[in-house]
């Protein structure tokens, strides 16, 4: 997995919010010929801190989504950072309407790869949403 080590341009920025958008539409719409477009290669779904193993590439993201079914996926709330080390991050909140059961909401904490083919989600951590209370 690389690292931009230049710094972002707004362009860079704008695409990036285009993939973690498009994650939505190919994820929830069963559209995987175009998957190649917002996963890289080697991407990697850290899912253990959810109990459920973590998911290695493409194929085994189709694999274990195909059967999913969704109403409506909302990615909302995006901030992209660049670390001192070239390191580009996103971070986003997920609101999805399963058709079956409760809405679902959790954050997402992504690693963003520059590809010969634009940016590209590399690594992804999702967070379960619970509710907080503040004085």
């Amino acid at each position: 997995m690389t690292t931009n080590k230049t710094l972002l341009t707004a362009d860079d920025i704008v695409e990036i919010h285009q993939v973690l958008a498009e994650y939505g539409h190919v994820d929830h719409d069963h559209d995987w010929d175009r998957a190649d477009r917002v996963f890289a290669e080697d991407f990697v779904f850290e899912r253990s801190n959810l109990g459920l193993d973590d998911l290695h590439g493409i194929a085994d993201i189709v694999a274990t989504f195909k059967g999913r079914n969704f109403f409506a996926h909302r990615t909302t709330n995006v901030v992209v950072t660049q670390d001192g080390d070239g390191t580009v991050r996103a971070r986003s909140k997920l609101l999805c309407f399963p058709n079956e059961g409760p809405p679902a909401t959790c954050d997402y904490y992504d690693v963003m790869v520059s590809t010969p083919a634009g940016w590209r989600l590399g690594r992804r951590r999702a967070e379960i949403g619970q509710r907080r209370f503040f004085d």
